[in-house]
């Protein structure tokens, strides 16, 4: 997928960079070609798993749930220690 990422990105910057070297504006791509672009660099499905889980910012209502379920807690926090909620 990085591959994939990488290369869509270095196909953009080569339709977009001579334009840029030259002063100019670049020039535009049609529809389908952005689109398949677009397709390529976005987020795939199952790709960022950790966006799929239910993230709790109050460590009571984790706490609690946790308990009901029977599974651990799973603490994420930000720099120096500070939550990571509500960044």
């Amino acid at each position: 997928m990085r591959i994939m990422c990488t290369i869509a990105a270095m196909a953009l910057a080569s339709a977009v960079m001579p334009a840029v070297l030259r002063g100019s504006s670049p020039q535009s791509i049609e529809d389908t070609r952005f689109k398949a672009l677009h397709a390529i660099i976005k987020r795939q499905p199952g790709e960022s798993r950790w966006m799929e889980i239910d993230w709790f910012p109050s460590i009571w209502e984790a706490r609690k749930k946790a308990a009901e379920q029977g599974k651990p807690l799973f603490l994420m926090a930000g720099s120096g220690g500070a939550p990571a909620a509500g960044c």
